[in-house]
This record gives C-alpha cells, structure tokens and sequence, in this order.
C-alpha cells in the first residue's frame, strides 16, 4: 500500500515535472520518474502516509492497553481468588481440628464424669462393692431380723437387695460365705404369695425358689438365699443380710 502511494504520487509528479520541462527545456527530463524521485517523493509522502498510518498505530495502541489491562486485572483477580482459596483451605483444616479435638474432650470430659459418679458412689455407700452392674453391701459379721436388717440398710442408704437375674444371683453368690443364711429385700407382708421388692414396691424381679417353695403359711413372709436358692421365712429369725444401693455402676 505504501510503495503503491509512493509510486502513484512519483507519477503525478513526474507529469507535473514533464509539463514544466515542456515549457523549459532546460530542466532534464526523467527517464526513470519512480527511482529518479524517490527521495524527493519519500519527503513529500511521509507527513501524509504517516497521518495516513497515525489513527490505525492509535487505535491498535489502545487496543493493546485495553488488553493489557484486562490480562492485568484477570491476573490480580486469579491471584486473590488462589489467595482466598488457600485461606479457605486453611480454615478447613483448622475446622475440622477444632473438631476432632472437641470430640476427644468431650470423649475424656465423659470418662472423668463417669469416673466421678461411680467414686461418689464408692463415697455415698461406703462399704459397698460393686458386683455385676451394681453395688452391694454383704453382712458378713451380724445377724440382725428381716426388719432390722432393713432398717440397717436404709440408714446405710440402700435397700435390702433383691436379685435380678441368673447372671446376678450367680456373681452374689460368688461373694457369701457357704451354707449361710442371707436376708433379700423381698416379702409378701402386704399380701400372702405375692412377693415384692422392697427397693421397688413391685413383684420382684427374679425367684429361684428352693424344692416345695415358697409355703403357704402365714407367718413365712421374708425371703432369704442360702447357697443359691430362695427360701420365705418367718421374718423374726436373725440372719446375715445383704443391701443394695439404688445407682448401677454403669
């Protein structure tokens, strides 16, 4: 395009200059007007090619900026989110520690709680031992009637024991002495044959009642254990007992 505008302008010159030479003919004549003139033509071409050239160098020149300030703020903002991202990240992390932390003192703080109750009940009931899921007092030295036997317990703050089941008679038992005479907490005082428990005021829990037991008499309302099976009593007899406390170890 520039050589064209070069060469179109060297042309009209040289006409110019031909027709001035016809009426001067002491100018020379061109014989080669396009590389005769060239730099004549370049000088006067340059301020126009160059307003020709100016807006479109211009434009692209602001184009460009414009880009490079939209590379340059998509560069920034990539960098902010990579920045927010990592925080976050970060965060997570120290999320998800709180966290875990939280359940491991959550985890220990129920350990002592549970660790706490069960000494306030070694402190409540002293005298106690655990057996099976609760606690019992065994008495081992006197021998009181089913009534003072109860009231012993009371004041001890338990009751006297009734048995739960199989598994429990058989981790009491572990525990008396042989061919001994034990009080439980169960009677028929309020009615004949129905037997309660006196921690409970309900039927109790378990029986494992020895052979032809219990009787029908009237005056055989206590019940006592003796070598693993059950007997109902005359409550007046002195007997070696056993208490209850009414919280499990668990």
């Amino acid at each position: 395009m520039r050589k064209f505008a070069i060469a179109l302008l060297c042309a009209i010159l040289s006409l110019n200059f031909y027709g001035a030479l016809a009426e001067n003919e002491s100018v020379c004549h061109l014989q080669d007007p396009l590389n005769q003139c060239g730099g004549f033509c370049l000088s006067v071409l340059t301020p126009v090619l160059n307003h020709m050239t100016i807006p479109q160098d211009q434009k692209n020149y602001s184009d460009a900026n414009k880009a490079n300030e939209v590379l340059v703020r998509q560069y920034t903002m990539e960098k902010q989110v990579a920045a927010l991202e990592e925080k976050q990240s970060h965060f997570e992390i120290n999320q998800r520690n709180l966290t875990e932390r939280q359940v491991d003192l959550e985890g220990k703080l129920t350990a002592l709680q549970e660790a706490l109750s069960r000494l306030e009940v070694k402190v409540k009931y002293l005298g106690f031992q655990p057996i099976g899921s609760r606690y019992f007092y065994i008495e081992n030295y006197s021998e009181k009637s089913w009534s003072a036997a109860s009231k012993t317990c009371r004041q001890m703050g338990g009751h006297l024991a009734d048995i739960w089941d199989e598994a429990e008679l058989t981790a009491v038992q572990g525990n008396l002495e042989k061919d001994t005479h034990y009080w439980l907490g169960i009677t028929d005082l309020s009615q004949n044959m129905a037997f309660t428990s006196m921690a409970s005021g309900k039927e109790a829990p378990f029986f494992k009642w020895a052979a032809n037991r219990p009787t029908k008499l009237d005056n055989y309302n206590c019940v006592f254990l003796y070598n693993g099976e059950m007997y109902d009593y005359p409550c007046s007899y002195s007997f070696k007992f056993i208490c209850q406390t009414e919280e499990g170890d668990n």
